[in-house]
């Protein structure tokens, strides 16, 4: 007797690239980011939603990778004064890393049903 709860169709693979997202943020930086880099360079002949969460995926990264390190690049040129960059610079990057964690997870959310990621379409 089969499972009542076994797919119906394959899988679409679109919850790998989250996972290496995911894993880029939080265990392994630079080895997701180049896997990410690789999955993404491979796409071409893989199905459509895994390749617009590659890509989403991607530019999350490299966006998140952008908006954090100029915000502490900033206040090290703004303040200057060991204290303020310290505290802005810390409240920045976690306030900032915990957004690009969360939107993995919906996004990982978004692959496990068959849905695209949350991310404008014009982007994708």
């Amino acid at each position: 007797m089969p499972y009542s709860g076994a797919r119906t169709k394959a899988a679409s693979g679109a919850v790998v690239p989250v996972i290496w997202y995911l894993l880029n943020l939080l265990a392994i930086p630079v080895i997701g980011f180049v896997v990410l880099l690789w999955m993404f360079i491979q796409s071409s002949g893989t199905n459509e939603l895994r390749r617009v969460h590659t890509r989403a995926a991607l530019i999350m990264s490299l966006l998140g990778f952008v908006l954090i390190s100029s915000g502490v690049v900033f206040s090290w040129l703004f303040f200057g004064d060991v204290g303020h960059f310290g505290t802005f610079a810390l409240v920045w990057a976690i306030a900032l890393h915990t957004g690009f964690v969360l939107w993995g997870m919906i996004s990982l959310a978004q692959a496990m049903s068959d849905k695209p990621p949350v991310f404008p379409a014009k982007w994708l």
